[in-house]
């Protein structure tokens, strides 16, 4: 592969939310890490290239990390250098009082507001975050509990259009805040608190593209002005996107971090998310998620339709794989991450 035949480059904005867990990190790494595995893993595929050509693949994009939680932000005046902000998951929640999510808040409606370029990604917190300093929605824990390990997530009709020919995607869950509806606040009393941002956040258009029977919000796209006048839906319109879903983590990872969290998830919880874990048998839909967030930070003007057929395209060998034996599941293809197991 020469360079000419490279994806476009991306400069993505990390912001780390997390004071990941030293235990973690030594199996699987940082935060960077994971997010550096998933787009090299998404390119990798895309290209259908071997993985010796990767220190190619890595030229395609930079990932500048931010740890926010140690007080590192990007200074605001650069942030055009960016194309997108993608916010990691955290321990955390977005209602916590720590002071760097106060400051990421009033950063993302500041971005939102001011830089409409720079495309806002959020996993988890990240989708959580996002959706209450930009979009105004409230935030709390869910009262019908926890989502940890893989869920099959229900797309509506937008979901449908961004994820042509799927009713559905399984995606690894690991929280228990949840982004409800502003209709929700009457139910939900304690979500009515704010914070200094919120105040000024403009009520921007938002649509749902995903929910399951515990979580009616798994996930938001807000469209730029001009799109949202026009009614189109192509990636390149999307301004926002975020997943409740982490596309980022594999099942050893989520098992792991269930080890890691069990005292504070209880044991009842831990055991739960432990069999769903061991009872899935299918493949998480990473590439579907990374694929638009990919799309999404290179500004491809790619339709619906374009980005559905790559994701079919990818989808048909996963099954070609599948029944010549390349792989029994999920667990086979995924759990080496480390070495960049491929399709081929």
């Amino acid at each position: 592969m020469s360079d000419s035949n490279l994806p476009p480059h991306a400069n993505i904005c990390l912001i780390i939310c997390d004071p990941t867990k030293e235990e973690f990190i030594d199996s699987y790494g940082n935060i960077t890490n994971l997010f550096t595995n998933l787009y090299t893993k998404l390119l990798l595929r895309l290209t259908r290239e071997p993985s010796s050509l990767l220190p190619m693949v890595l030229k395609s994009f930079r990932i500048h990390p931010y740890n926010v939680v140690q007080d590192n932000f990007p200074d605001i005046k650069t942030i055009d250098q960016f194309d997108s902000i993608l916010v990691s998951g955290s321990a955390n929640g977005v209602n916590d009082p720590d002071q760097w999510i106060e400051k990421l808040g009033k950063l993302l409606h500041t971005v939102a507001t001011d830089h409409p370029k720079v495309k806002l990604m959020g996993v988890c917190f990240g989708h959580q975050i996002i959706s209450k300093a930009v979009l105004g929605l409230p935030v709390g824990e869910n009262p019908k509990g926890w989502e940890i390990g893989p869920y099959e997530v229900n797309l509506n009709e937008t979901g449908k259009q961004l994820f042509e020919n799927h009713e559905h995607l399984n995606v690894s869950m690991f929280h228990h805040d949840a982004v409800f509806t502003r209709s929700q606040l009457a139910f939900f009393d304690e979500l009515v608190e704010t914070t200094p941002y919120s105040s000024n956040v403009p009520q921007n258009e938002y649509k749902i593209w995903a929910s399951t029977p515990a979580t009616a919000n798994q996930g938001v796209i807000s469209m730029n002005k001009q799109a949202a006048k026009s009614g189109r839906l192509n990636v390149d319109d999307i301004h926002i996107f975020t997943t409740q879903g982490h596309p980022e983590l594999n099942q050893g990872m989520t098992s792991y971090l269930v080890d890691l969290f069990e005292h504070e998830l209880g044991a009842d919880v831990a055991a739960e998310a432990r069999k769903r874990i061991a009872d899935f048998k299918g493949i998480l839909d990473w590439f579907q998620l990374s694929i638009v967030m990919w799309a999404l930070t290179t500004k491809h003007s790619l339709s619906l339709p374009q980005l559905s057929e790559k994701i079919n395209g990818y989808e048909s060998a996963v099954k070609g794989v599948e029944k010549s034996g390349g792989f029994k599941a999920e667990a086979a293809l995924m759990e080496e991450e480390k070495v960049f197991v491929l399709i081929t």
